[in-house]
């Protein structure tokens, strides 16, 4: 049994829970979203012991100098004297305008804070009481606001707080930007897959934008998925696109029932695969849920696309 201090409040930690479960259960609020290790909102630092490696295996090796690790993917070994990490700013921000893109997926624009910099492709953590869920930036650095996609999960307190009270004018609090699924200026001759399911497309049309804006030379392939062809948003905007920048090829694939014009019927990663050729000379960008992201993700290695030119954003669904 471990003894853990986390900003002056004790608590212990037997080895069966991560230190955040071990904590939240003894009522110690450590903030967290996915608790996954992909969002890194519950990052700590330790004052006193050491954390275990696996807790900081997707910190950088700075980060991991300062004492940081990850709660979520911590199992102590020995007794830690644990504060908040503070490694980055919060942010805050004013709703500037909300619009819904379909039945379930709201679109969020948020005044750009000042000295806030990102790159397209990256994503924030809204933080609101004790809640904090990451969201994929759908923005350019040179866009007037901060756009996000935010789907409406039916027992999702951040997402229904964020849709259902949030007027425009508000103001939020968030951290960030992270992430490095973002475009590679120096591969512009390149050919790119883009692939994303649901709100997936957020952060690839961002970096699609980008590539674009960096004249990016190589094709683009986009393939945006949904179970049902209601599901999908923004096909007039990407098809605008298509017809301004003819590297650009949109594919909109759905799971279930009739594709819309010019899409397909199937899972998108079997899409993919009998869409294209040569995987090996190309760069996948990989954007939506953990599970889909993962099976894209192998099916694009098994046909011979390096793990090396794969960058992801996974997401993992918070209430």
């Amino acid at each position: 049994m471990t003894k853990i201090l986390f900003k002056g409040k004790p608590f212990t930690c037997d080895g069966s829970q991560s230190m955040l479960d071990a904590a939240l259960s003894q009522k110690v609020f450590i903030p967290y979203s996915c608790k996954e290790g992909v969002c890194k909102a519950c990052t700590v630092k330790a004052i006193q012991g050491t954390p275990p490696q696996a807790a900081q295996q997707s910190l950088s090796d700075a980060q991991i100098q300062q004492g940081l690790f990850l709660a979520c993917q911590c199992f102590p070994d020995e007794d830690l004297v644990v504060e908040a990490a503070n490694y980055m700013p919060t942010y805050q921000t004013q709703v500037v305008d909300k619009a819904w893109l379909n039945e379930s997926v709201l679109r969020l624009r948020l005044q750009t804070p000042k000295n806030f910099t990102f790159q397209a492709g990256q994503y924030i953590n809204i933080e609101h009481d004790n809640l904090v869920r990451s969201y994929s930036l759908a923005s350019l650095p040179e866009d007037d606001t901060l756009e996000l996609h935010i789907k409406r999960y039916p027992d999702g307190s951040m997402s229904k707080w964020l849709s259902d009270e949030v007027q425009q004018g508000d103001v939020l609090h968030f951290k960030g930007a992270l992430g490095d699924c973002t475009y590679q200026t120096e591969e512009s001759n390149q050919d790119l897959i883009l692939a994303g399911v649901g709100t997936g497309l957020a952060p690839l049309y961002g970096i699609l934008r980008d590539a674009i804006a960096h004249q990016h030379q190589g094709s683009i392939y986009l393939f945006h998925a949904s179970l049902h062809a209601d599901g999908l948003y923004y096909q007039q905007e990407i098809q605008d696109l298509c017809k301004q920048h003819h590297q650009l090829s949109y594919i909109p694939c759905v799971l279930h029932g009739d594709a819309p014009q010019g899409g397909k019927q199937g899972s998108i990663e079997n899409i993919i695969i009998d869409s294209l050729d040569n995987f090996a000379d190309k760069r996948a960008y990989l954007c939506g849920d953990d599970a889909v992201v993962q099976s894209m993700k192998e099916k694009l290695v098994t046909h011979g696309l390096p793990t090396s030119q794969i960058l992801a954003d996974a997401f993992v669904a918070s209430s």
